[in-house]
């Protein structure tokens, strides 16, 4: 059997397989993104091990395998990703709660990051991967706390406004603090005194161009996507603003990664934020969720769960405990003290540390770069996923303790709040519900 035929057949059992995972993942009050990371499992070497069939091993040794071609069309599905985020993001919504969602997100990054960092140097990991560690710990996402909100009729609340406020100023500062780390990585794994002063001399070199890149797409990105956008109108053809806003997309993907030396995320983060200030947002959105949630969303989670080999699970278990209550505890005293601090009381204070907690896809987008890039081990990547399954599934219980007098709404359509992306829940899709 061919390469194409190949990838013909394994990228419609891994969409098949995932959106089965989900439809039972759905009917038992679970996130969407959980059954398409178990349907990875699933597929993964912890059983079924697709990739290791002998009919899909290439008949050359120079012929480019499934897993390859598939491990690319999860990265492009990542910058997509990350990019409808982006467009989702609601502008408004980040201006009107600002104070208290702003220091809420640096709390909930500083404490959980210091945290996991000292915690991992204890434990004998290296500077790089310590770091790494505690950045895996700054994501927030808050499908799952948006769902159960809902539930709670609290979603409008002042906690409510503030929790999905302070997500996506989260994801800012966590896109900021992810591209830094991954830029910075050679000069915190340098050794020697030589090799230090190298990697220390290049500090400036790297800054500037991660600071050049980001006021540069800052200063003209806005005009020239809304520009853009306006020429594709006059185009003849169908979807001609979607095909122009994935080409923005992808080339401040590029920008960002080759030019800026940061992660290709930010730069797609960075163009949704722009696609999302022009006036055709709503059509791009629309437009886009098909093709993310059909094949790109499910592609990409799958991909997840299929690095991960639960039989190599074991080991360190002292450690995964202790950095599970570093996740939640970091994130409820770091985001309940920045609200605290704004006027808010004990227990709306508690509630939206609470319901900063889960992890979702943002940390699983975090997790997979640093394995990626190296700067994890394997072991370290199969933990950080596993936190992020249990930080989402801890929440709904734990909010419902922080509102004990709220009363549970009839079940309604959660449209993309039950799927992708978590750090894209905005007013718009707030008044759907």
């Amino acid at each position: 059997m061919n390469i194409s035929l190949q990838i013909l057949l394994c990228i419609a059992v891994v969409i098949v397989t995932a959106k089965l995972a989900a439809t039972v993942a759905s009917r038992l009050g679970l996130p969407l993104v959980l059954g398409e990371l178990l349907a990875g499992v699933l597929l993964g070497p912890s059983l079924l091990n697709v990739w290791g069939l002998h009919w899909l091993a290439p008949a050359t040794a120079n012929a480019v395998s499934v897993s390859s071609i598939f491990k690319i069309l999860a990265d492009l599905g990542v910058v997509l990703l990350m990019f409808v985020a982006g467009v989702e993001t609601d502008i408004s919504m980040m201006r009107r709660t600002v104070a208290p969602a702003f220091w809420a997100a640096t709390g909930g990054v500083v404490l959980p990051m210091a945290g996991g960092y000292l915690l991992s140097k204890s434990f004998g990991f290296s500077t790089v991967e310590a770091v790494f560690i505690g950045t895996i710990l700054t994501a927030t996402s808050v499908t799952i706390t948006a769902q159960a909100l809902m539930n709670l009729n609290q979603l409008r609340s002042k906690v409510g406004s503030t929790i999905l406020g302070a997500a996506v100023i989260d994801d800012v500062l966590g896109l900021i603090v992810l591209s830094g780390v991954i830029a910075l990585a050679p000069i915190l794994a340098a050794s020697g005194t030589k090799a230090g002063e190298a990697s220390w001399n290049g500090l400036a070199w790297i800054l500037g161009r991660m600071v050049v890149c980001l006021v540069t797409m800052g200063l003209f990105g806005p005009f020239l996507t809304r520009w853009a956008l306006k020429q594709a109108t006059r185009l003849h053809g169908h979807h001609t603003e979607v095909a122009v806003a994935l080409a923005i997309a992808l080339l401040l993907a590029f920008d960002a990664q080759w030019l800026g030396g940061m992660a290709a995320i930010t730069g797609a983060y960075l163009a949704g934020l722009f696609v999302a200030m022009a006036p055709n947002r709503q059509k791009v959105s629309e437009e886009l969720h098909p093709m993310l949630n059909s094949f790109f969303g499910p592609v990409f989670f799958v991909s997840i769960g299929m690095e991960v080999n639960a039989w190599h699970v074991g080991g360190r278990v002292t450690f995964f405990l202790l950095l599970l209550a570093i996740a939640v505890v970091g994130k409820i005293l770091g985001c309940g003290l920045g609200a605290y601090g704004n006027g808010f009381s004990g227990r709306d204070s508690l509630s939206v540390g609470v319901g900063m907690i889960p992890r979702g896809e943002v940390g699983l987008i975090t997790a997979s770069l640093g394995w990626t890039a190296g700067l994890v081990t394997r072991d370290v990547y199969i933990q950080a996923v596993a936190l992020v399954l249990l930080t989402t599934l801890i929440t709904p219980g734990l909010l419902r303790y922080c509102f004990p007098k709220a009363t549970l709404a009839e079940p309604k359509s959660t449209g993309v709040l039950a799927g992708l992306p978590g750090i894209a829940t905005n007013a718009r899709e707030l008044s759907d519900a």
